[in-house]
């Protein structure tokens, strides 16, 4: 009790999801600058891989013909964020199964986003410098898997009588947006290495569209709750 004799109520525990899924995944992309910035020799965003910010050695990586030096004193801020962040929204995907859609595509697009984060968390608990196989298959397997699960929930918010709108573009057209560009990076991360493609430009398509999505869908629920209080208090 408050000492006005007023009740304090808690934030809605939907409110709480939404806020730290905006915070996990905008956590996630903003953490590449600093780290990028602390990093010893130059960071090339395009070029150089996300997962060089977490490795935890110093030296050369890569082709032995061009090998690229790797130090990056924020590893540990780095792996940790991908951890704490990708287990966070692997719990609220699984949370959000009937914001989405309460139907198979929306249960569908739940769990794969959900095991998508717990991946993400996997990349965080073993770098690439520590088992590089291991790393891989997260990295790459996670990215797929995000974006499946993309664009199942993309598929199921687009059937969902319900709809739901950011701006004037409707959520689930784009959701499926995002997990085309997606796929379309997880895609080229499979091309051989020796056709030079820019794979810092092409992990963060990957990478990017399921943490985007979680900032806009966190977003749109609190936008929403806030709308639902104004429409309450002018009803009183």
């Amino acid at each position: 009790m408050a000492g006005s004799g007023t009740i304090r109520v808690s934030p809605k525990p939907e409110r709480v999801w939404a806020l730290l899924a905006v915070l996990a995944g905008a956590l996630a992309i903003l953490i590449e600058i600093p780290a990028a910035l602390v990093s010893e020799g130059s960071y090339s965003f395009a070029q150089q891989s996300i997962s060089h910010l977490g490795m935890t050695g110093c030296g050369e990586w890569g082709d032995a013909e061009s090998p690229i030096e790797v130090c990056s004193p924020a590893h540990p801020l780095v792996n940790g964020v991908s951890i704490m962040a990708g287990a966070m929204l692997g719990i609220i995907a699984f949370v959000w199964h009937d914001w989405i859609a309460p139907t198979v595509w929306g249960r569908c697009g739940s769990f794969l986003l959900a095991g998508g984060g717990i991946l993400l968390a996997g990349t965080g608990m073993v770098p690439a410098d520590i088992d590089p196989t291991t790393h891989a298959v997260f990295g790459f397997g996670g990215a797929a898997v995000q974006n499946l699960g993309l664009l199942a929930a993309g598929i199921a918010l687009i059937r969902w009588p319900e709809r739901r709108w950011i701006g004037r573009v409707e959520f689930g057209v784009l959701t499926t947006g995002l997990a085309v560009f997606g796929l379309v990076g997880t895609l080229l991360m499979a091309l051989p290495e020796e056709w030079g493609l820019p794979i810092g430009i092409i992990e963060r398509v990957a990478a990017y569209p399921f943490l985007v999505w979680f900032i806009l869908a966190g977003w749109m629920q609190l936008r929403d709750a806030a709308r639902r209080r104004r429409e309450l208090e002018a009803g009183d």
